[in-house]
């Protein structure tokens, strides 16, 4: 796997300990592991197929420290480029997407926006609104859309290596999920509401920047920026929900969330780098 993948998916942004990269590691397996992610099990089993890759180019990193006064070429990654550092590794660019590649993502992609698109404007990410008459008729187009465009997406990434068909069909097929969850009955109502509640308003909030990300024209100006700037508290918000609740559908909720997050950070990261356009 490349370092850059690696760092990205760690979280990191500059050399950490061994025994601090090996907490990590136990942390991000106790969140996707498949026992503990039944309900999206295949979803599971890719997570942790990348994470345990990254862990093993991150821990042959870490294993071969900079000499003291100088900056050392990383490992894996710089065997056939021996002269980047490692700080040239943080910036290392991916590989831009083919033009025969472009030519199948794009109307695909483009097309799960379109359905996405048509879902935000109706306000659809409310619940109570997809059975009203016109709204219920517009949920089902969107739907279909997004559904038909996942499974699209699912068949190319089985075909492409490129990072933009994994990313794209893996936030495709979580925004799907988390659409089919729609607003769950949880039991112990009462007993857990002061979680639920946060829970229930970091999910809004989250819709509210993936829809300033992908359709700002639908964000009144007065408020552009507002939903941005608050998405690491919905994923702070994710995070303590699962880990207050160890089993069960609300772990379940909360990691397709935390889930859906990691994929978004995904698709932001290749956009960043110039490598994907929306």
């Amino acid at each position: 796997m490349e370092l850059r993948r690696a760092l990205t998916i760690f979280r990191l942004q500059k050399r950490i300990p061994i025994d601090s990269l090996n907490s990590i590691f136990r942390e991000l397996v106790k969140k996707y592991h498949p026992d503990k992610v039944r309900e999206h099990p295949d979803w599971a089993h890719e997570r942790m197929s990348e994470i345990n890759n990254a862990y093993e180019t991150l821990v042959e990193w870490l294993s071969k420290p900079p000499e003291v006064g100088k900056t050392t070429p990383t490992v894996t990654e710089t065997r056939e480029n021996p002269e980047k550092t490692d700080e040239e590794l943080f910036r290392r660019e991916i590989p831009t997407i083919n033009s025969a590649d472009r030519n199948i993502f794009y109307p695909v992609f483009n097309s799960f926006l379109d359905g996405l698109g048509v879902y935000y404007q109706y306000g659809l990410d409310n619940p109570a609104y997809r059975v009203e008459g016109v709204r219920r008729f517009r949920f089902r187009e969107a739907f279909r859309t997004i559904q038909k465009t996942r499974d699209k997406l699912e068949v190319y990434t089985k075909e492409k290596s490129h990072p933009v068909f994994l990313a794209a069909s893996r936030f495709s097929r979580l925004t799907a999920a988390e659409i089919e969850l729609g607003e769950p009955d949880f039991k112990d109502k009462m007993k857990y509401r002061k979680f639920d509640d946060g829970f229930r308003l970091a999910r809004r909030s989250f819709d509210d920047a993936v829809k300033e990300i992908f359709f700002p024209e639908l964000i009144p100006k007065h408020l552009t920026g507002r939903a941005i700037s608050g998405i690491y508290a919905c994923y702070s918000s994710f995070v303590l929900y699962l880990t207050v609740f160890t089993k069960g559908e609300r772990r379940n909720a909360a990691i397709l969330m935390t889930a859906r997050y990691d994929a978004l950070m995904d698709l932001l990261e290749l956009r960043s780098n110039g490598i994907l356009d929306f």
